[in-house]
């Protein structure tokens, strides 16, 4: 689940407006999936992805429904929704609207909870039917959003959906990639060393922070050596995101076997839980220096990185982009603890609780 990008109102009755909103909101661009725009009075609050069901089984359809009444529940105030169903393309069209039945189910679910099905529109190939006409005969074409105003005005203020969901593949390897490697091996497990070096950089501005990762050999190296220690791993999304005194505090109670009660607030914001709000800031930050970091990372390294990565994703409520990446480390490594983790995580459902506050959830900076 997306919270809504700060920027102009879309019109949510806009069918090309909708669509070309859509990829940058969720940052890719979905496949076999039924996207929800969740409206709060007359905005537009959240975005939410899910797969789509088996189109023929009753039996896979009724608990598809109550998952999605599921998660809608953790937004009550939602009291209306668009829809868009992108339908597989191998799928056979006959005498109805490809999934037209599990709207009307869906329809139907939402009444007994004050929720309105505003609007729904399906997309298969180049057709698009209104699902508010019912006619599987009546369609037009898929509207090319590319030089719309509503693409153009996202894509010039930074906005560059992907095709799909980014699994971390496809970074450049370091000119000093070998010096790097070097260093790291060099450096024993000084666990304290380590994460002053990430305070450091994660204290800089987005632009220093790259520049120094790039520009110090030992900086790389004395961050990366770190990611080899567990609890420095486990504590770079605290630090990012909640400080670096606490995170020190915490870190060295727990060096000394000393960190029964330090431990709860790490665990709380690990999962999502309790009163604290994200500095999103800095937890941007250190997005974009581990993304950059995967240019030089190897191994357990680079697996430790995507996870961070994932749970960073997964904090924004962008659950699919957290899975990519999640999914590729079990591929490299099935017995990755830590991924593995992070997939039942997934696997329940389970949403972090500020990205169903609208004071307290990311929101996508897009003009």
């Amino acid at each position: 689940m997306t919270t809504t990008p700060e920027r102009q109102p879309l019109s949510l009755s806009d069918c090309d407006d909708v669509l070309a909103y859509i990829p940058h909101a969720l940052g890719f661009h979905p496949q076999k999936s039924m996207v929800l725009l969740l409206i709060v009075g007359q905005r537009l609050e959240a975005t939410l992805r899910v797969d789509l069901p088996s189109e023929i089984h009753e039996v896979d359809r009724r608990p598809w429904v109550a998952q999605v009444l599921g998660l809608l529940r953790r937004l009550p105030q939602v009291r209306s929704v668009v829809a868009v169903v992108y339908a597989p393309g191998d799928i056979k069209i006959a005498e109805q609207i490809p999934y037209q039945q599990m709207i009307g189910e869906l329809e139907e679910a939402f009444d007994p909870h004050g929720i309105q099905l505003r609007q729904a529109w399906c997309l298969c190939r180049e057709k698009v039917w209104d699902y508010d006409d019912g006619d599987v005969g009546v369609t037009f074409p898929r509207p090319d959003i590319a030089l719309g105003e509503t693409n153009l005005s996202l894509v010039l203020a930074g906005s560059a959906p992907l095709d799909r969901p980014w699994d971390g593949t496809g970074i450049a390897t370091w000119a000093n990639a070998a010096e790097v490697q070097e260093l790291t091996g060099a450096f024993g497990d000084d666990l304290l060393d380590s994460l002053d070096e990430w305070a450091e950089v994660l204290n800089l501005s987005d632009d220093e922070a790259l520049e120094r990762i790039h520009s110090s050999s030992l900086s790389s190296a004395r961050m990366l050596a770190g990611l080899r220690i567990r609890l420095v791993r486990d504590v770079l999304p605290f630090l990012a995101g909640v400080g670096t005194a606490q995170t020190m505090e915490m870190t060295k109670q727990l060096c000394v076997g000393n960190g029964g009660e330090q431990v709860k607030p790490l665990a709380d914001f690990l999962l999502g839980r309790g009163w604290q709000s994200p500095d999103w800031k800095r937890l941007e930050r250190l997005w974009l220096v581990s993304r950059d970091l995967l240019g030089v990372a190897v191994d357990g390294e680079r697996h430790a990185l995507m996870c961070i990565l994932a749970w960073i994703e997964w904090a924004r409520g962008r659950g699919t982009m957290a899975i990519a990446l999640i999914d590729r480390v079990l591929s490299e490594r099935g017995d990755y603890r830590l991924a593995q983790l992070l997939r039942e995580l997934m696997n329940r459902g389970s949403m972090p609780e500020w990205a169903t506050d609208e004071l307290r959830a990311w929101r996508a900076q897009l003009g």
